[in-house]
């Protein structure tokens, strides 16, 4: 006897929240199965409906990653692989930036991945394929630490059970803690001739290993990885550098190659003839700051001439009018007066291809990201970005611009 059955999907119209990830295409939301003496409904549960929403997400993430137009300037990481890398060891990201001549820059993140944007730096034009180069090398780091964090938090499992059975090849790591504190009772004062208590036992010293890693920490250069040669002090951040190493440093980048902290001024090939103005709108919001009014940036540029500083001396450009949103809240105005410190030191655009259009000869933006939407999300440079207001004060950072 010979059974069939017939599987029908049924695709009611997506819900509301799915809108913008799925288009107007419906997601299954049940399987009836038909055979000869019954038919039974199978549920698709939520995780189906999300696996089968996927390739929806996934475009969306890639339009994201792709916002900058063709050319592969942008990387995706996990958050705790970036974060290994960059508290861990610092030097192997300031020694990328130095040989390749770029910044790294956190673009845009989701809840498990940062969106790394690379940008070339300095005074010089970067090399024939410098950007790939870049990104190939940064990827090649990434999968290091990797492997790395893996390995330590192996260690760090293994660590947690000696501890926990005691004993071992390193006793100094299970030696118990110093007793916590407690206030003196109080003395009769019949009593006040008393010795006072013993002060309390100091906290156990570091393992003999670590301590040597904190000791070799300080005495390798962190551009090199070698022993540091007439050791370098930089005043403001006291990051220690050997001196030849620090010198070329500074010479590609004024900044620390540990923390990026900014020596000296930068300016950059602004358009001189360009205006910025700034007005309130209280009845403007946006979202996830909607207690607050809105700052309207707009800067007007007309058209001129390319200078020496240009791609194209004596080449016209035309002009542009660009307008940007901040949050009227505490640190939306400690934006925008950073914002005027990068204008006023012709950091905010630059002349070169438009990476939108492909035009070239035109005004664009110069790696300090603004948002030019009210709404929209990260995908469309709008609100909501929880993370933008920070974001943009490191790009600000890079650059030498600080409120101090």
């Amino acid at each position: 006897m010979v059974t069939f059955v017939i599987i029908t999907f049924y695709s009611p119209p997506p819900p509301q929240s799915w809108s913008a990830e799925c288009g107007n295409r419906g997601i299954p939301a049940a399987i009836v199965v038909h055979g000869l003496s019954r038919s039974h409904r199978l549920q698709v549960g939520t995780r189906d409906r999300e696996r089968a929403c996927m390739p929806f997400l996934r475009s969306s993430g890639s339009k994201m990653a792709a916002c900058g137009g063709t050319c592969k300037t942008k990387v995706t990481v996990s958050k705790p692989v970036w974060d290994f890398l960059s508290k861990e060891t610092p030097a192997r990201l300031a020694r990328l930036r130095e040989e390749h001549r770029v910044s790294i820059l956190i673009d845009g993140e989701t809840s498990d991945i940062y969106v790394l944007q690379l940008s070339p730096q300095g005074p010089s034009p970067a090399p024939p394929n410098g950007l790939y180069l870049a990104r190939k090398a940064l990827k090649g780091l990434l999968k290091e630490a990797e492997k790395e964090l893996k390995k330590a938090q192996r260690q760090g499992e293994l660590m947690g059970c000696l501890a926990l059975g005691g004993g071992g090849e390193h006793p100094e790591l299970h030696r118990p803690g110093p007793p916590p504190l407690r206030a003196a009772p109080l003395l009769p004062p019949g009593a006040r001739g008393l010795p006072p208590p013993p002060p309390p036992p100091l906290p156990p010293p570091l393992p003999p290993r670590l301590r040597e890693e904190a000791e070799e920490q300080e005495s390798t250069c962190p551009i090199c990885l070698g022993e540091i040669q007439n050791a370098k002090t930089l005043e403001k951040c006291r990051h220690s550098f050997c001196e030849g190493c620090i010198t070329r440093a500074l010479q590609v980048k004024k900044a620390c190659p540990m923390c990026g902290r900014f020596y000296g001024q930068l300016v950059g090939n602004q358009p001189q003839n360009g205006r910025m103005l700034v007005s309130k709108d209280a009845t403007l919001l946006l979202p996830s700051y909607e207690k607050y009014g809105t700052i309207v940036i707009q800067y007007v540029f007309p058209p001129g001439v390319q200078g020496a500083e240009h791609p194209n001396p004596g080449v016209r450009y035309p002009g542009t009018t660009r307008v940007a949103y901040l949050p009227d809240c505490p640190e939306g105005n400690k934006v925008l007066t950073l914002f005027r410190k990068a204008f006023d030191q012709r950091l905010t655009f630059t002349i070169g291809t438009s990476m939108t259009t492909g035009r070239p000869n035109v005004i664009t933006w110069n790696d300090i990201h603004h948002k030019t939407s009210c709404t929209g999300g990260p995908q469309l440079f709008g609100y909501p970005d929880p993370t933008y207001l920070t974001r943009v004060q490191e790009e600000l950072r890079a650059k030498g611009i600080t409120d101090d």
